[in-house]
C-alpha cells in the first residue's frame, strides 16, 4: 500500500517572482511555504491537500501546530488538546493546521484553512527535493540504451541502414520519500543522427536511413527518459530535469554496390 495558534490575518505574503522556485521557511513552530511541496500524511481525507500541495507552483502554505491553547481552546480540529495522544502521528511527525492561499490571491481573507496534516521532524519536503531524489536513483537504474544496426556488417550505398533499438523504452522503480513509497515511471523518447546528414526525433524504437556515399558513417541514438512520480494520495506528477539521458554511438560500415555488364 503506498502509504502539518490561530492563523494571523496579518500574516505577510511573499512574492512569487519566479514560479519553478519554491520556498519553505520556518519560524518558530511553523512553517510558510511557497510553492509546492510533498506531504507525507497518506491519509485518505488529506488527498486533495496532498495533491494540490504536490502540483501548485503559484500557491501559498502556513503550516501551524494545531491546539495552541489547551487551556482556552480545550477542543481543536475535531481534536481533543487535553489529551496529545488524540493527534498523535506515526514516525515522530507533528501534527499541523494547514491554511492555504491559492493562486493569485493575495488578501488576508483569502486564506482557507484545509484542516491537519502530520509533518515528519525534518520538516516539509520540497518537490524539487523530491525530484533530485528520483532522479538520482533513476541515473543508477534507467535500462542503459543499446541498438543493433542492420545489415551487422556492411550496408551498401543508397539502401536502407535500419537502426534497431534493443532496450526497454519504459521502466518502473520505486523510491522511499519521507517514508513513502512513490512509483516513478518513466518513458523514453529517441534521436536518431546520421553522421551529422540526417537526424529525426520518435518515439519508435526503430529508424531507417540511406547512405549516399561509401565509408565508415557514425551512427548516434540519444535516449530523452522523461519521468513522472506518483502515490495514492498525491496522484500522477511530472519529473523536470534535463539530466536524464543517455547516448550511444556506432560506426556504419557502407560499401559502394558493385555492378556488372552483361552483354545481350
Amino acid at each position: 500500500m503506498l502509504k502539518p495558534l490561530l492563523f494571523i490575518l496579518a500574516l505577510s505574503i511573499i512574492p512569487l517572482s519566479n514560479p519553478e522556485v519554491e520556498v519553505i521557511t520556518q519560524d518558530g513552530d511553523s512553517y510558510l511555504v511557497t510553492g509546492r511541496f510533498f506531504i507525507s500524511d497518506q491519509s485518505s481525507e488529506n488527498s486533495s491537500t496532498a495533491k494540490k500541495a504536490a502540483s501548485c507552483v503559484g500557491c501559498q502554505w502556513h503550516l501551524q501546530p494545531i491546539c495552541p491553547d489547551p487551556i482556552n481552546q480545550p477542543t481543536h480540529l475535531g481534536f481533543d488538546c487535553t489529551d496529545s495522544g488524540s493527534y498523535l502521528c506515526s514516525d515522530n511527525g507533528k501534527r499541523f493546521q494547514v491554511w492555504f492561499l491559492d493562486e493569485g490571491l493575495w488578501k488576508p481573507g483569502d486564506w482557507q484553512l484545509r484542516g491537519s496534516i502530520c509533518i515528519g521532524p525534518s520538516g516539509p519536503k520540497a518537490i524539487r527535493e523530491l525530484q533530485t531524489e528520483v532522479v538520482q536513483t533513476a541515473v543508477g537504474q534507467l535500462p542503459e540504451i543499446r541498438f543493433d544496426l542492420q545489415p551487422k556488417t556492411n550496408s551498401l550505398v543508397n539502401l536502407p541502414t535500419k537502426v534497431k533499438v534493443k532496450s526497454p523504452n519504459q521502466y518502473q522503480f520505486e523510491v522511499i520519500v519521507a517514508g513513502v513509497t512513490v512509483l516513478v515511471t518513466a518513458t523514453s523518447t529517441y534521436r536518431y543522427e546520421y553522421a551529422n546528414l540526417f537526424s529525426i526525433t520518435t518515439t519508435s524504437r526503430d529508424s531507417v536511413y540511406s547512405f549516399r556515399s561509401k565509408g565508415n558513417h557514425p551512427v548516434k541514438v540519444t535516449a530523452y527518459w522523461q519521468a513522472i512520480w506518483s502515490t495514492t494520495a498525491h496522484g500522477t506528477n511530472p519529473v523536470s530535469s534535463p539530466d536524464l539521458t543517455q547516448t550511444l554511438s556506432k560506426t556504419a560500415t557502407v560499401l559502394a554496390a558493385r555492378g556488372r555488364l552483361i552483354r545481350r
